[in-house]
């Protein structure tokens, strides 16, 4: 079941480059009309009257993830019911079932058919499931006499996965971290993935090229497996098209055809557990999160001395969330300090008006105070006033914690270099990292330092190690997290006598000549955010046709441009040397310095080159990376839609090694 998607003219070959197409949905729209129009929407054509919705766990959390429930209200439908729940029959009234296909999913649709005397719903039944449905599953529904005679519709709709933002999704497999690391029999996983992956390229209308990292096991065994899947989809369903096929229903939708990129958490255990400065890293580090949801306590409207706590959805349906989350937290701050003051100062009724110099002087708590006092503007004031109070508890954690000393240490730790550019012997940083430890009161922030510094040297000498787990003092569980590494293939010890800080993560410590490191950013706007995620690099060179075959090949051989590549990689990012000297003087001391880099002429754009890229990553992807991801699709106007089998924070990526133990 798929419908064409609007799109734009295929990129097309000459000498001015390729061509921009028209504005592009994103996997979230391809969702939400997925399930509105095939499923809804169908419904409602079929059947006029209302309806009920029964749902199971999972496909809760998929259409909450895409829809709200006015979305669905508005076609038709009166009731949302949980299928693993007892419930009232309604004779009268049509039902919408959208399951999972599980054994216990389909055990529990049929027992509400197995006898004309308890159905509970009338005589139309539309029976929608996430992704494919087993053979034999199939044949204990055509068994069902009562059911198939209501029957009005059956299908996959293809949408078993969670999507969390415009272009970024989650498996929802739940599956242990150490299951894609620790292989015994009856333990893979990779069927499930690439039967989920398959529905994301369903929904997508994606048949791509599959690429993988040559050295990561699971990445290969599940390239080879979600090949299979895709193959079997594709030759399953005849009339579904792909893009670079030529086959599109609406040639305007055509593009080239895509790439899937296949990537393994355990080529860089740095990344998820850096302190990041943008607004959505520290907000998912530092404070507690229910799914998207946050609660903080703020002043009551009705009185000033009493707090009250308040519900924040972080998600899509936020455009100010969506606009900051990439964001620095400082210029995150500055931006919503500028925006009240913007909204105060345009207020005739503001008490503020009658001394025109107060604005100016004013601090956040005052002018998020003002915003009382100005009704006019009230929904846009509580929206500003909300991320002020989250920003700011971000940063009143950060700094009761004592982080900031920390995250420089981690920053010089990760890229081999200070603030200033300059670069620093080992010695004289393992001062700086005990000295830390022993100040930092927070075990779990010791262990986090810990294994960054074992990381990013690529193991410790002996003497340092102990010398640090003196300092650290940590318990005999958070020394198994430590020793788990090895099981990921990453040396902990390293006594090979070396005084230069070095730089650990998908390329092992890669430096140049001159000592500097690919994880260094000498174009970052801030000090405290010197350090490079790696998959920057990778996705540079993907989107770029660069990214190098030997190392990332492909299943099926790749076209022309892209097969050309193999280490072009490097003699790319060489480019970027004549800019560090300027690097090196825009620092300040100021640990949230700019370093001057301009903001102008930055824009977002849907309106992308070429074929898609699909990034996935198995055990968890970084907040800081999905920025990464937002930032080259914008930079390099080349589509990516990013997803893993979970989203992850420090926290939630040490509780994941801890399971290797």
């Amino acid at each position: 079941m798929s419908s064409a998607r609007k799109g734009g003219s295929r990129k097309k070959p000459g000498a001015s480059g390729a061509v921009k197409q028209a504005s592009q949905p994103g996997l979230l729209e391809c969702v939400q009309q997925r399930l509105i129009k095939d499923v809804f929407e169908s419904a409602s054509a079929a059947n006029p009257g209302w309806k009920i919705l029964v749902v199971d766990e999972t496909a809760m959390r998929v259409i909450s993830a895409a829809v709200g429930m006015y979305d669905i209200m508005e076609r038709k439908v009166t009731l949302v019911e949980a299928l693993e729940k007892k419930r009232a029959p309604f004779p009268d009234m049509g039902a919408i079932y959208i399951l999972a296909p599980t054994k216990e999913s389909i055990e529990r649709l049929l027992a509400d058919y197995s006898h004309k005397s308890n159905v509970l719903y009338g005589p139309n039944v539309f029976l929608f499931f996430l992704g494919k449905i087993p053979l034999q599953y199939l044949e204990e529904l055509k068994k069902c006499k009562q059911l198939i005679k209501r029957l009005k519709a059956l299908s996959e709709i293809n949408v078993d996965f969670l999507v969390k933002e415009q272009r970024a999704y989650v498996l929802d497999v739940n599956t242990p971290f150490s299951d894609y690391y620790i292989r015994t029999a009856g333990n893979s996983s990779e069927g499930r993935i690439a039967e989920k992956l398959v529905t994301i390229c369903a929904t997508l209308n994606e048949y791509p090229y599959i690429r993988y990292k040559r050295t990561s096991g699971i990445c290969s065994s599940l390239a080879t497996v979600f090949k299979m899947k895709m193959d079997e989809f594709v030759g399953s369903n005849p009339s579904w098209w792909y893009h670079g096929s030529g086959k599109s229903d609406k040639k305007t939708a055509e593009r080239d055809r895509s790439t899937m990129l296949l990537l393994d958490r355990s080529s860089d255990c740095l990344t998820p557990l850096m302190h990041d400065f943008t607004y959505q890293s520290m907000v998912h580090d530092l404070l507690t999160m229910e799914g998207d949801k946050i609660t903080y306590s703020a002043e009551s409207p009705d009185d000033p001395n009493t707090k009250e706590d308040k519900d924040v959805l972080l998600n899509e349906k936020d455009k100010l969330w969506v606009e900051m989350r990439g964001k620095h937290i400082a210029q995150v701050i500055e931006i919503l300090s500028e925006r009240i003051k913007e909204v105060v100062n345009s207020s005739t009724n503001s008490a503020l008006s009658k001394d025109k110099n107060s604005g100016s002087n004013m601090s956040i708590q005052q002018l998020a105070s003002a915003l009382k006092e100005l009704p006019e503007y009230r929904e846009v004031m509580s929206k500003l006033s909300q991320h002020m109070h989250i920003a700011h508890e971000c940063m009143d954690r950060f700094t009761r914690g004592g982080l900031m000393d920390v995250s420089d240490i981690e920053q010089t730790l990760a890229t081999g270099k200070d603030e200033d550019a300059r670069s620093v012997k080992l010695p004289e940083l393992i001062s700086r990292v005990e000295g830390a430890l022993i100040r930092t009161t927070d075990v779990k922030e010791r262990l986090r330092l810990i294994l960054i510094a074992t990381i990013s040297q690529n193991g410790l000498s002996s003497a340092d190690r102990d010398r640090l787990l003196r300092a650290a003092q940590l318990t005999r569980d958070e020394l198994v997290v430590l020793e788990s590494l090895s099981k990921l293939g990453i040396q902990t010890l390293n006594n090979s006598g070396g005084s230069e800080v070095g730089a650990g993560g998908f390329f092992g410590g890669m430096k140049s000549k001159k000592g500097s490191s690919d994880s260094f950013d000498e174009d970052s706007e801030y000090a405290s955010s010197r350090y490079i995620p790696k998959l920057k690099p990778l996705l540079m060179d993907l989107v770029s046709n660069q990214l190098s075959v030997d190392e990332y090949p492909s299943v099926i051989p790749m076209p022309a441009m892209a097969s050309s590549a193999t280490s072009a990689s490097s003699a790319r990012r060489r480019g970027k040397g004549a800019e560090g000297s300027a690097r090196k003087k825009k620092a300040g001391t100021e640990k949230w310095s700019k370093t001057g880099v301009s903001e102008a002429g930055k824009a977002a754009s849907t309106n992308f080159v070429g074929g898609r890229n699909l990034i996935f990553t198995v055990g968890g992807m970084a907040y800081s990376e999905m920025k990464i991801a937002r930032e080259v699709m914008e930079k390099e106007s080349r589509e990516i839609i990013f997803g893993s089998t979970e989203f992850v924070n420090p926290s939630s990526f040490i509780d994941g090694l801890s399971t290797l133990g």
